[in-house]
């Protein structure tokens, strides 16, 4: 839901059980924008999920060896978001910029490949 919107008091019991004999096959405008709302955070939530899945499963699919201490100079700024997001997504520094640099390499070779 969004934060501005109040939640609409809905008895949902009192509609439905009005006349029992009937059945309802229809939902309220209010019902319908209360599943509006219910089924575009599920969908964000679900898409935030498998984003988050994927970078997990390439993570864990990082070649494991020996490996190689690099200085790198950046942006006070890139670096605290790089730090803010290793502490949201709780990956490893490392893990991310070679999953970053490995990316960037396979996007200028095949930018180049196809010139």
């Amino acid at each position: 839901m969004k934060k501005d919107s109040h939640p609409i008091p809905l008895d949902v019991n009192s509609v439905r059980t009005q006349d029992k004999s009937s059945i309802h096959t229809e939902f309220t405008p209010e019902e319908r924008a209360i599943l509006r709302d219910l089924i575009r955070g599920y969908v964000l939530n679900d898409q935030q999920d498998s984003h988050g899945d994927d970078l997990y499963q390439r993570v864990v699919t990082l070649k494991k060896g020996t490996k190689v201490r690099k200085t790198i100079v950046i942006h006070e700024e890139v670096g605290a978001l790089l730090d803010s997001f290793e502490d949201q997504q709780k990956f490893n520094k490392s893990d991310l910029i070679e999953l970053t640099i490995l990316d960037l390499i396979e996007k200028h070779r095949k930018g180049a490949a196809s010139t």
